[in-house]
């Protein structure tokens, strides 16, 4: 068995080494089987928050056609931006929000009804989706709470760049959704998500920004309980290893001749397909 080192090393019961194969099982085998997103609806919605934004501010359209029912009292209102990014999945909306108070203001707002949710300060992006929008909202606090002295850049060029990784990990999340009608917070949509927001970020992968945000070696992230800690104790050791030794292939991977022939969609398609068991046993 692919995972038969780790079980022997972590988990003592039947019953552990079934929940951690269930959490490390691939979930992206079928495709999506429900009605496609109406591309044509989703762009003239778009169009109609462009357009108003162009003419009130982005803030504007944000309190008008976005969450009108709890407005938002934007502390730096000319720091808020729309833009259509045309990723690799199709066209998504992207709205940046600098202010980290405007951005949780918001969030509360759009996503929770009013309602401020647990860990939201640790929150940096967030996917809004209705039935005529999708939208993709991103701040500028540094990726995964990790500073910018951590990464060795400045804070501008750290903001910068955890915006571009924001942006790279939540396109992967809506491709995923998109065609496996499945996006989730577990360790494998993470790697993926991660890895193709730091590449694109940085022009290159390494393993060691990913443990860092992941809060595998030390400093200051810590997103992988968040993945994780409805697991026993033997199980989350488990995937703490499995997640390290799978960002260390993927940094393999990412310097491969294979790997540079492929578009973006292929290389989603190919860690997809791969599940977690081919990226810890290098066989993507």
């Amino acid at each position: 068995m692919v995972f038969d080192e780790i079980i022997k090393k972590h988990l003592k019961t039947e019953e552990e080494a079934e929940e951690f194969l269930n959490y490390a099982a691939n979930k992206f085998v079928k495709e999506n089987t429900a009605e496609p997103e109406n591309d044509e609806i989703l762009q003239k919605r778009w169009n109609e928050i462009v357009s108003f934004a162009n003419i009130f501010g982005a803030a504007g359209a944000v309190n008008t056609l976005i969450c009108p029912k709890r407005p938002v009292e934007f502390n730096d209102p000319n720091s808020v931006k729309i833009e259509m990014y045309d990723s690799f999945c199709g066209k998504i909306m992207i709205l940046s929000i600098a202010d980290t108070n405007d951005f949780e203001t918001f969030i509360t707002n759009a996503v929770y009804k009013g309602v401020r949710p647990e860990h939201l300060s640790e929150t940096g992006a967030a996917f809004i989706s209705g039935k005529t929008t999708r939208i993709i909202a991103l701040s500028a606090k540094p990726y995964s709470n990790v500073p910018a002295e951590e990464i060795g850049l400045s804070e501008k060029e750290w903001a910068q760049k955890s915006l571009l990784i924001r942006r790279g990990h939540e396109a992967t999340h809506y491709y995923t959704k998109r065609r496996y009608g499945i996006s989730e917070n577990n360790l494998h949509d993470e790697l993926m998500a991660d890895f193709f927001g730091v590449y694109e970020a940085f022009g290159y992968f390494k393993a060691e920004l990913m443990l860092r945000f992941f809060g595998l070696i030390e400093g200051s992230g810590g997103r992988l309980r968040f993945y994780i800690g409805t697991l026993s104790e033997n199980t989350q050791n488990a995937v703490r290893e499995t997640a390290f030794v799978c960002a260390e292939n993927l940094e393999k991977w990412s310097l491969t001749e294979s790997f540079s022939a492929m578009t973006r969609e292929e290389r989603t398609e190919a860690l997809c397909r791969a599940g977690i068991g081919g990226i810890y046993t290098n066989k993507i």
